[in-house]
């Protein structure tokens, strides 16, 4: 991937202005942005691995020019036997590290081939999907840190290890999984052309050399994909039995294991038929089934990975000696910490020395800024916004609020209520009627012809085995998951489609949901005694004074500015951050203030409205009014949802007044303020004992867990990641028309699903009796098998093609319109 000649050769971004830095390829100056990026690429150059600038699919992340606190901070955990990672033999360990930055799998090939060229680093996988760098080092050969070096200097930012079993479990599941149906489906391939010889053979003839030599191969291939790939389902199978709920396994090892004796001893014995290419067909597609059906599970699963990212990784702890950045893991009740200005607060706790605002949209729901003063006190993973403060640590680790609302996001996905197609009570007794009709089979043969009752018995087997059932399902929800996906909506669930279906009440949240959680500008009032400031030079003089600060009224200020074409050339001196009040500084030899009305002016004294006043020596300039403004499609999802008969409600941690105002712009009458997490559950478990099935909508941690509780649940985009590992689906559009999209996807979805279980059943039944007579032989029941799952998966990918069509008319119309 090529960059433009005004931007940065290695990550992309604009050039700024008088700076020449610039790194050599093949003799000739690409231009880079910044030290840090002209270093990373020299390193890449000069390592060998130029190749990665050609083959990569996407830029490179920026790279940081000052590593020196972060390799500092990772040098510090060097002797931290238990950030290491997982021990193995001959004194090596197992780490893994969440890697930020990479974007293809040429970035892949880097980190590897950088990595692996390193001291006491053993071998290296790269994870572009999850993000995961595996490195199996010596740490008698090398040091933490110097693996984190080595990723830093090539851009890419490392995190601590979380020391997650599950993430780690989940890793090798999808590992093994890959494996098993690799060799399954290349040994299907295999042996399926080899059976194409042998179906031939009985029809026009076949030498008995070639007949043993092709049912030979066929044998050496299907052995390892039963040894490997099939051995899960006899581990299935034996656990069922032990637990003395025969599942779905018992029937399919049984069939698996009798069609490949039989084969074994017929080969051997020269005479009858062999079925190994039925044995392979079993184990490949009834793998793919649990293959997509794990993909779908694990996207549920990121519950503990989220909660641990919320937090910052690093503090800055204050002690007799000065300061020291440790791992926020560290911490414990009574540490004193500093909290720069934009940076998380690692710990819950109370402000120890100074004043701030601080950030609280993503925990509590509370839209704008809380004053914080010495005494008070903060959660950890809120944002401290005005100025640096020092924290006195009260709760940490397991202890901290967050912590509390992940032991509530568990409890509430253990009470969810499940839905599914198929009832578990069926299971077993469809189990146990299969193997009776197959002993019967067997025992009836017996009296009219002997030597066929194997082969029947098989064929019963065979034709039963619930290959379409079991994919019924799954290849569903996998291709509504795509076509979802292409629609920018990611299903973490997918029986959550079925449940979407039966849904009568909508409960949205507020601040970042059905609005932007953000302020915005909605009214600027000029002082009419000050008529020679004009409207735009009250916005740039307000946006300059604003530039340099993290709050979001200030992000509003400097939107609402760009928008306008104002000045960026402005310049302030003299600026002083008043903490929960304004800001004031000198522009053109005059000094202005920005803030709270008893701030900014004398006029305003006593007065406490929400508008942000803009003031020089002479009195007040402009009186700016912010709103949260409404999410994008919020009032069209309303009125549709209203058309469809279904209620809604609001449930917001926010203030009253807030709440108030947008449910009476989106005239819903039902909603309810200042809600705890604790009291949302509660509200939903009235709504539900009423019969009420509740579609949830949120974006914050106070989110999560009526989330996770509610019948379906979907968060926004930007919204938090413990949320997010907590709904089923998650919408990565600003616009909430995206949530129409996903009821009409649901109910096409619920359509092909009940397609496919009647076919699958149909199916079952139909040639049941045809393998009991004989009829139907072990191949031609294995074939059947095959095409009856092939039937299953095409009619789901019917939902695909129908969203394409879909698309490519929506752009054909779009031209038109052009045009």
């Amino acid at each position: 991937m090529e960059t433009t000649e005004n931007a940065c050769f290695h990550c992309g971004e604009p050039i700024p202005e008088n700076t020449l830095l610039f790194v050599l390829r093949d003799g000739q100056k690409k231009p880079v942005c910044c030290a840090g990026c002209q270093a990373v690429a020299e390193l890449i150059f000069s390592s060998g691995l130029g190749r990665y600038y050609q083959f990569r699919q996407d830029l490179g992340r920026k790279a940081e020019q000052d590593l020196r606190r972060e390799l500092e901070a990772w040098q510090g955990c060097d002797d931290r036997e238990s950030l290491w990672g997982a021990e193995l033999a001959e004194g090596r360990r197992d780490l893994l590290l969440q890697t930020e930055g990479i974007r293809c799998a040429a970035c892949a090939w880097l980190i590897r081939s950088h990595l692996e060229n390193a001291a006491g680093v053993h071998s290296v996988q790269v994870d572009t999907a999850t993000g995961y760098t595996r490195i199996i080092w010596s740490p008698a050969l090398s040091r933490l840190s110097r693996l984190a070096a080595s990723l830093m200097e090539l851009g890419y930012k490392p995190h601590l290890p979380l020391a997650s079993a599950e993430e780690q479990g989940r890793q090798q599941e999808r590992r093994d999984s890959m494996k098993r149906l690799g060799v399954a489906g290349l040994g299907m391939m295999q042996v399926m052309m080899y059976a194409v010889g042998l179906y031939a053979g009985d029809a026009f003839g076949i030498a008995a050399a070639e007949r043993s030599f092709l049912e030979w191969v066929s044998l050496m291939v299907t052995l390892p994909v039963l040894l490997y790939s099939g051995r899960i389902f006899f581990h299935g199978a034996w656990r069922s039995i032990r637990a003395g709920r025969p599942g779905m396994d018992v029937p399919v090892a049984l069939a698996i294991s009798l069609a490949f004796v039989a084969s074994c001893y017929n080969f051997f014995t020269g005479r009858g038929e062999v079925w190994f290419d039925s044995v392979v067909m079993f184990i490949f597609f009834l793998s793919l089934g649990r293959h997509i059906e794990m993909m779908l599970r694990h996207r549920n699963l990121q519950a503990g990975t989220a909660l641990a990212r919320l937090l910052p990784e690093w503090a800055e702890r204050i002690t007799g000696q000065g300061r020291e950045r440790v791992p926020s893991s560290d911490l414990v009740q009574g540490d004193r910490v500093l909290v720069r200005v934009g940076e998380s607060f690692p710990a819950d706790g109370a402000l120890a020395l100074g004043s701030t605002e601080v950030d609280e949209a993503l925990l509590t729901g509370e839209s704008r800024a809380i004053e914080r003063h010495a005494g008070d006190a903060v959660i950890a993973g809120t944002i401290n916004l005005s100025q640096p403060v020092e924290v006195e640590v009260t709760a940490s680790g397991d202890e901290t609020t967050v912590s509390a609302l992940g032991r509530l996001l568990l409890l509430a996905q253990s009470r969810r209520p499940s839905s599914s197609a198929i009832p578990q009570w069926l299971v077993p007794v469809f189990i146990v009627s299969v193997l009776v009709i197959a002993g019967l089979t067997w025992l009836g043969w017996q009296t009219v012809d002997p030597d066929r009752g194997f082969s029947a018995m098989l064929s019963v087997l065979v034709a039963s085995c619930p290959c379409a059932l079991s994919l019924a399902l799954p290849v569903v929800y996998a291709a509504a998951s795509h076509r979802l996906l292409d629609e920018g909506i990611l299903l973490t669930r997918g029986d959550a489609l079925d449940a979407l279906t039966r849904i009568d009440t909508v409960v949205f949240d507020k601040t970042g949901t059905l609005t932007r959680g953000t302020p915005e500008i909605t009214s600027i009032e000029m002082n009419p005694e000050r008529a020679t400031v004009s409207e735009d030079e009250a916005l740039e003089i307000a946006a300059a004074l604003e530039a340099s600060s993290a709050h979001p009224i200030a992000r509003a200020f400097r939107e609402t500015a760009d928008a306008a074409g104002a000045r960026e050339n402005t310049r302030v001196s003299d600026l002083k951050v008043h903490a929960a009040s304004g800001v004031e500084g000198r522009i053109r030899g005059m000094t202005w203030k920005i803030g709270k009305a008893d701030f900014a002016c004398s006029e305003g004294r006593g007065m406490h409205d929400d508008s942000i006043w803009l003031s020089d020596e002479s009195g007040w300039v402009a009186r700016f009014g912010l709103q949260d403004a409404l999410r994008q499609g919020a009032g069209n999802i309303v009125e549709q949802l209203r058309s469809d008969h279904l209620a809604m409600a609001i449930l917001s941690g926010d203030s009253k007044e807030a709440v108030e105002q947008v449910a009476a712009r989106l005239q819903i009458t039902d909603y309810q303020a200042r809600q705890t997490p604790q009291m949302k559950l509660e509200k939903l478990a009235a709504l539900r004992s009423g019969g009420q099935r509740v579609l949830m909508i949120g974006d914050g941690v106070n989110d999560a867990p009526v989330l996770a509780a509610a019948d379906v649940s979907m968060t926004v985009k930007g919204g938090a990641e413990l949320a997010n590992s907590a709904a089923d689906l998650i919408l990565t559009s600003d616009s909430l028309d995206l949530v129409s999209k996903a009821m009409e996807t649901a109910r096409r979805t619920r359509q092909l699903v009940r397609q496919n279980l009647t076919w699958a059943v149909v199916y079952n039944v139909s040639v049941m009796p045809l393998a009991v007579s004989g009829a139907l032989k072990p191949w031609m029941a294995a074939l059947g098998m095959s095409l009856s799952s092939l039937l299953v998966v095409a009619n789901a990918s019917r939902l695909v093609r129908r969203g394409q069509g879909e698309r490519h008319t929506d752009q054909q119309q779009a031209l038109e319109a052009e045009s």
